[in-house]
């Protein structure tokens, strides 16, 4: 049985919940906490019963699929305000994916019974949980597309640009990917993904660092984006 140390922490500063009305974050807030995650710790395996949803209140975590040959494939990358878990509304009995901190984080938990019973009772809730998850349809839609239509070059552009959007404001541009990473986030190898990347910073596009990459150039970055083959 997994067991959680709660952290003292307002869920008003979460940002998924700082919107929400006085009442019902004080609803929440009787059925909610918060757990801290260094960097590689897992927050579930493929394995796991979907008993809890998920809130990235700081930090990073990416969910991650891995095939039978040992093939890894990015899902998405999570940012603060972003949920994941929701399977659990569904009433699936496991995840059949992977859930890792990518830096140091602070996730809200919510039990799979009380997230069940809040959304079916508080429309502000479900509604906002509708919102996020129609949000993540669309991506992933233009994630497919993308791995469809366009070259892996168009296809590592968009990738980083979506990073960029999504990631907290960094004055500098950088963003913290690996080149494996990023090829699992777009469908493709790391070989080919590192070729695309020293590309882009031999044209003064992006600069390459230790486990980061800078945008030097979101403009350029985003043309390329919607460049067709």
């Amino acid at each position: 049985m997994k067991r959680y140390m709660k952290l003292a922490l307002s869920l008003r500063e979460d940002p998924f919940f700082r919107t929400m009305s006085d009442g019902l974050v004080e609803r929440i807030e009787e059925f909610v906490f918060h757990r801290e995650f260094e960097p590689r710790q897992i927050v579930y395996f493929p394995d796991d019963a979907c008993d809890y949803g998920y809130w990235v209140r700081e930090g990073r975590v990416r969910v991650t699929r891995v095939s039978g040959d040992g093939r890894e494939l990015t899902l998405r990358h999570l940012m603060p305000g972003d949920v994941f878990g929701e399977e659990c509304l569904v009433n699936r009995a496991k995840h059949e994916a992977y859930a890792e901190a990518m830096a140091p984080s602070i996730l809200c938990l919510l039990r799979a019974d009380d997230l069940r019973r809040l959304a079916r009772e508080e429309p502000e809730l479900s509604f906002k949980l509708a919102q996020r998850l129609c949000n993540r349809a669309a991506e992933v839609e233009q994630v497919l597309a993308e791995t469809v239509f366009r070259s892996v070059r168009s296809r590592v552009a968009a990738g980083l640009m979506r990073l960029h959007r999504s990631a907290p404001s960094d004055p500098e541009g950088m963003l913290h990917v690996t080149h494996q990473e990023l090829a699992n986030l777009v469908g493709s190898t790391r070989e080919t993904t590192t070729v695309v990347l020293h590309a882009l910073k031999d044209e003064g596009i992006v600069k390459i660092a230790n486990r980061r990459v800078r945008l030097l150039d979101p403009a350029r970055l985003e043309h390329i984006a919607g460049e067709r083959p």
